[in-house]
Formats: C-alpha cells, structure tokens, sequence
C-alpha cells in the first residue's frame, strides 16, 4: 500500500510539473543586427512591423511581442515594442527603468510562440498523464 501511495503522489506532481510546463509554451528566440533590431523602436512606419533576423528569417512583431536586449553579463532585459530608444551609444527604455551603454548589450532578441513545439508538449504531457492515471487505476484493482 506505501509504494501505492508514493505512486499515487509521484503521479500528481508529474501531472503539476507538465502542467506547470505545458502553460509556459516552447519560444523560438531570434536575434539580430543593432541597425534591425533598432527598427522596433517606434511604430512610425505601422505596426506589425517585419524584420530580418541574423540568419536571414523575416520575423513579425506586434506591440504584444517578447523583445529582449542580453548584456554582456548574459542578464537578459525585456523592452516593450516601439516603446524605447536606441542611439549610437545606448539604450533608453523609461517605462521598463533600462538605460544601458550599447558596449554592455550582447544580443538584440525576439522571441515567438512556437505553436507545433507546444502543441506537442501539451500532447505528450497529457498523454503521459494519461498513462499514470491508468496505471494508478490498474495497480489499485
């Protein structure tokens, strides 16, 4: 009845940890050029707007898009698109208190949902979920 029990247990906190998983999504994060990436900073030429990443992929970004700017350190600062400033020497976001000197940025990043990785994280984890409860309700019996 105990290993039952330690089962039983196991299985819910699988079930909590895919769940957890599967609300946070799979994100493809792209990077770019300073010159590219500086184009987001204001919406004067329309929103969506669509830019080239290093590896040549055209991406889309709306207002509701993930941007991000890595520093040298590797902290990774979020930015709200067309909401900040990039000049030849830093970058000013006020509504997110980031001001930093264009030397300590590493990588200009966007991230996108990536729907087939997550539509198939969810699969897999409710297919598993799915394994443990019947599992559970056989060892049971």
């Amino acid at each position: 009845m105990t290993i039952l029990r330690s089962f039983k247990s196991l299985a819910a906190s699988s079930l909590v940890a895919l769940a957890v998983l599967g609300m946070t999504g799979c994100f493809n994060t792209y990077t770019f050029e300073p010159d590219e990436f500086g184009k987001l900073q204001n919406a004067q030429k329309g929103v969506p707007q669509t830019v080239k990443s290093k590896d040549g992929d055209d991406i889309v970004v709306d207002r509701g898009t993930n941007i991000f700017v890595r520093s040298v350190g590797g902290r990774r600062y979020s930015l709200t698109p067309y909401n900040f400033k990039l000049t030849r020497s830093q970058l000013v976001a006020s509504d997110r208190d980031t001001l930093l000197m264009k030397s300590e940025i590493e990588e200009y990043e966007v991230d996108l949902l990536s729907t087939p990785l997550t539509v198939l994280l969810i699969s897999a984890g409710v297919a598993v979920a799915g394994g443990l409860i019947a599992l559970a309700v056989v060892q049971s019996q």
